[in-house]
């Protein structure tokens, strides 16, 4: 053994030393300790980091550099970067004079006398070599503004014969520029193939190659997580994705998060390119990532069926299909939300069928997929009832009665807050989903769902109040429960009445009069609570009380009064220019009776005259009520009587003004275009029925759901009695015009005087 010990302790040992100082080094020192070798020993030394602030800045690229490295010109980067002995040797790279005069710009000698005093020149940290004094090892470490090398400066700017010479020279000088990083992480191969230079970017693989570092500089990720392969498929460049991927096959797996190349190829629609990704990578394997946590799924699904279905095809697995971005959201909530999610083939049909368990997968927010299609594809508010075939196109398209179709069970699914789809689509004012659900009998068993407040989506809509639409829907569905309560006792006539506001409403066009209306007529009750503490409840959430919301009215009332009395002001300027500016005009001074109306006695005269004055002392009294409600020395309470007092007056003076037009025009042009005159009056009372139109809207349209809830008989009964009140209401006008002209024109008084060559069918 002593023996053996002493033999071995003879042998000579073998010993190589290594020191690695750049990438390239560290990249072979990796692969040697990675050798399957006994006999090797690795011995690591570090020395920590100079400060940010400490560290040396690198000194900016020679102008004259950086000019021939961007024109490729061999000779002048040759000139440059080549030592004296091998100037000598090769005479015939002397580049031109031009050149040389730029040179001599920058130098204070010649150039010979330049490059012997180099080696004494210490290097200075100047941002700018002043002359071509420099080194040419400090000439080649130049960066510009941007850190690229001159290298980085020949792969960007072309890939002709001259540019390949130059990156060779320049590779040849310095081999660690191949791995050189600008201040965007990019390598000269990133810059050679975002400009589409694919012949230099063969070149450099070749040149990375022959430093056997082919893989690591293919894999080179720059600030941006991206690879040159990024570059090759945002140029959209089917050779240069082929050649890159046949020299690394497994490129396309990297970055293994973030965007990959495939993600960034289903991004930009090229179909073809994610192909070849699929098909060149190594047993078809590749990275399917992109940012915040997506996959190439979520891009698809918003780029088309085409996309979506390639992608499918290739996961087998469906893992695509379960995978979720930062915020939970799987590939089907991104296609759930897109128009046309119902349609067969669509993206969101076909992730669908893929795995339809991934609709009952919630996003950090609680929201299903059903959620998603609800509030992205609200329509805002309807006011209108739909017919059924609308609301046939409608199921057709959204991707809900889809879902409901294949998972019934799915309409039931609730979000962080207890709410169904119903509920969201209530919020979201989709009042397509609410009156789909309403007339859906398979879904009336969702219809009265509650969520963690207890509130159904009938409470909802009543909370709502803008939306007629969406609340005449569920109030038109008899599964509809009137008379549940919600978590605070409340019930929608409760909501209904806390809606109301104290004052400043009208209760022919307000919503929330029409909810609170169409909710007692139903026979819809309150919850158990004593009235006294409702009507306390009430002030309190309106805050009657607080000088805020007397402010509130105030400044409300001042701006109703403004604008109203405009209008009646107007209606009182005309009506009192139009009783001394009659129509037909006046008989002449030596008529018997001179300067009096020469359409006096006519039926259509008096009824003029009668509309006129109507219209005249109705517009006045509304002036002065807006004028009595706009005085700040009546009290606020005294100022709302006036304001409320005048919109009756208002109405009137409207309804009279519009009779005494079309009177008016009926004397004057009945003689000469009789059809003419009477089309007028025809369409003048329109003027009157735009006063009343949202009035007899919502009665129209309250009908189906009264009849819904009430049946035949008695909704005929109710609309008699209201179509008979309102009549009423606005036919002492007509009485007081018409019958008072009759009987005007046949009294003494008035037939004295015979009207000069009136008409016979007036007389």
């Amino acid at each position: 053994m002593t023996s053996s010990s002493a033999t071995h302790q003879d042998e000579p040992i073998s010993a190589n030393l290594m020191v690695a100082t750049d990438r390239t080094q560290c990249q072979r020192l990796k692969k040697l300790v990675n050798k399957e070798d006994a006999t090797t020993m690795v011995v690591v030394m570090s020395r920590a980091e100079a400060p940010a602030d400490e560290k040396p800045t690198p000194p900016s690229m020679h102008p004259l550099l950086a000019e021939a490295a961007c024109r490729g010109n061999w000779e002048e980067i040759t000139y440059l970067l080549e030592s004296e002995e091998d100037l000598h040797r090769h005479s015939s790279k002397t580049p031109s004079k031009e050149f040389l005069d730029k040179l001599a710009a920058y130098s204070t000698g010649n150039h010979q006398a330049s490059r012997s005093s180099a080696a004494a020149m210490q290097p200075a940290p100047a941002d700018v070599e002043q002359g071509i004094g420099a080194v040419p090892r400090r000439l080649i470490k130049g960066v510009t503004m941007e850190g690229d090398t001159a290298l980085h400066l020949v792969a960007a700017n072309g890939d002709d014969s001259s540019f390949l010479k130059c990156a060779v020279l320049i590779h040849g000088k310095d081999k660690d520029l191949l791995w050189k990083q600008n201040d965007k992480g990019d390598t000269p191969l990133h810059c050679a193939a975002r400009t589409a230079r694919s012949e230099m970017v063969s070149h450099l693989v070749v040149l990375a190659t022959g430093d056997n570092i082919v893989e690591e500089l293919l894999r080179q990720e720059n600030n941006s997580n991206e690879t040159v392969l990024h570059m090759a498929v945002r140029n959209g460049d089917h050779q240069l994705v082929k050649h890159l991927l046949a020299e690394d096959p497994k490129l396309a797996c990297f970055p293994e998060k973030e965007t990959s190349p495939l993600y960034l190829a289903i991004l930009l629609e090229k179909g073809s390119i994610a192909r070849i990704l699929y098909n060149e990578s190594e047993n078809n394997v590749l990275s399917y990532s992109g940012p915040n946590g997506q996959n190439a799924l979520h891009a698809a699904v918003l780029r088309g069926p085409v996309l979506t279905r390639m992608l499918l095809e290739w996961n087998t697995s469906k893992k695509l299909t379960t995978e979720t971005d930062e915020n939970g959201s799987t590939p089907l909530h991104l296609a759930a939300g897109l128009p046309g999610a119902g349609w067969r083939g669509s993206p969101c049909a076909q992730v669908f069928n893929a795995n339809t368990a991934v609709l009952y997968q919630p996003d950090n927010n609680g929201l299903s997929p059903i959620h998603v299609a609800v509030a992205a594809q609200a329509n805002g508010p309807f006011q209108y009832q739909p017919d059924n075939n609308i609301v046939w196109l409608w199921a057709k398209s959204n991707a809900i009665p889809m879902f409901v179709k294949k998972c019934p069970s799915s309409a039931g699914l609730r979000d962080a807050k207890g709410r169904t789809f119903l509920h969201v689509a209530v919020e979201k004012k989709n009042a397509m989903a609410v009156f789909y659900a309403c007339r859906s009998g398979s879904l009336a068993w969702i219809m009265n769902m509650q969520d963690r407040e207890g509130n159904t989506a009938l409470h909802l809509a009543v909370k709502d109040g803008n939306n007629l639409g969406i609340f005449r829907g569920l109030f038109g569905s008899t599964q509809v429960n009137l008379n549940l309560t919600n978590a605070e006792n409340q019930t929608p006539l409760d909501i209904a009445l806390y809606q109301l506001r104290p004052s400043f409403y009208d209760v022919m066009e307000d919503p929330e009069i029409w909810i609170k209306r169409a909710l007692i007529i139903a026979g819809a009750t309150r919850g158990v609570s004593r009235m006294d503490h409702f009507y306390e409840e009430y002030e309190n959430h309106h805050g009657v009380n607080s000088d805020y919301y007397k402010d509130k009215e105030l400044e409300m009332l001042k701006d109703s009064t403004q604008s109203q009395s405009i209008g009646s002001v107007l209606i009182a300027t005309v009506t009192f220019g139009a009783m001394f500016a009659l129509p037909g005009g006046y008989r002449a001074d030596d008529h018997q009776f001179g300067g009096t109306p020469t359409l006096a006695g006519t039926y259509a005269f008096h009824a003029f005259m009668i509309a006129n004055t109507i219209a005249f002392i109705s517009s006045t009294m509304a002036t002065l009520g807006f004028m009595f409600a706009g005085c700040a020395k009546l009290s606020l309470v005294r100022r709302k009587i006036h304001f409320d007092k005048t919109t009756g007056f208002m109405h009137n003076s409207v309804m009279a003004l519009t009779i005494a037009f079309a009177l008016g025009v009926y004397t004057v042009l009945a003689p000469v275009a009789q059809y003419t005159a009477i089309l007028i009056c025809a369409v003048s009372p329109l003027v009157v029925l735009y006063n009343f139109a949202d009035f007899w809207l919502n009665w129209f349209l309250f009908a189906l759901p009264l009849h819904a809830r009430k049946g035949t008989f008695w909704t005929l009964r109710v609309y008699t009695f209201v179509v008979l009140a309102d009549l009423f209401s606005v036919s002492w006008l007509f009485i007081a015009i018409f019958v008072w002209a009759a009987y005007g024109r046949n009294h003494p008084i008035s037939i004295s005087i015979s009207p000069a060559q009136a008409p016979a069918r007036f007389t």
